[in-house]
This record gives C-alpha cells, sequence and structure tokens, in this order.
C-alpha cells in the first residue's frame, strides 16, 4: 500500500473508531436485552418500564399503564402491546452506551419511525 495510502487509512480508522472506544456502543441485541432483564428503563415519558426474562414487558407511559410481550428475532427487539397502549407489533434495532465499568448505562431502540432512549437503573 503506498504510504500516503496507508497514512489516509490510518487517519480514517483512528477518527472512526476514537468516538466508539470513548463511548463504546453494541449492536448485539441479543447481549443488551439479556444485560437490561428485569432492570427498570426511564425516560422522560416512560417511568419503571421493565423488560422481563418471562417475555413480558411492562411500565408506565406518561402515566399510562402498560404491558406486553416481546421476542428476539432476526437480531431484532420486538414488541407487541397487550395493554394500556396500542399500537402494531414492531422489530427494532437496539443499542447501548456503557458507563466507563462496563455496566449499560443507556439504551437505544430505534424502528423506522424513530428512536426512543431509555436510562438503564440497576
Amino acid at each position: 500500500m503506498p504510504l500516503l495510502s496507508h497514512a489516509i487509512v490510518t487517519l480514517f480508522v483512528a477518527s472512526s473508531w476514537v468516538p466508539i472506544l470513548a463511548n463504546p456502543v453494541a449492536s448485539q441485541t441479543d447481549d443488551i436485552i439479556r444485560s437490561i432483564l428485569g432492570r427498570a428503563l426511564s425516560s422522560e415519558q416512560v417511568s419503571q418500564a421493565f423488560i422481563n426474562a418471562d417475555g413480558s414487558l411492562e411500565g408506565v407511559f406518561n402515566g399510562i399503564a402498560f404491558a406486553g410481550t416481546w421476542t428476539l428475532d432476526d437480531n431484532k427487539y420486538c414488541r407487541e402491546f397487550t395493554r394500556g397502549l396500542t399500537g402494531a407489533p414492531i422489530c427494532m434495532d437496539v443499542f447501548a452506551e456503557y458507563a466507563p465499568d462496563g455496566d449499560i448505562q443507556t439504551v437505544i431502540f430505534v424502528s423506522p419511525g424513530g428512536k426512543a432512549t431509555f436510562s438503564v437503573g440497576q
């Protein structure tokens, strides 16, 4: 590889990876979901939401208690509400931001319609 090309590739790789290393983001949906099972998820609109190991989910959205089910399908998190909220079942990509100690501090659910970001409790 010519020296200039090597320098450009090195610069590109370094600039591309520095933000990721400083604030790691994972796209392994299965691992992320398993890491947050039973932990409280919250945002400005959602309080005390939980994704449970038995395939259920529950929480409160703007004062409305909701429940539903979830599965993992083709590296996506899929959920369907069965009580309190309505809407078609949806499958989403899931990403996580990690604290310096390696624990997940934020989880981000991304669908074609937008994204939802939650703080992850203990």
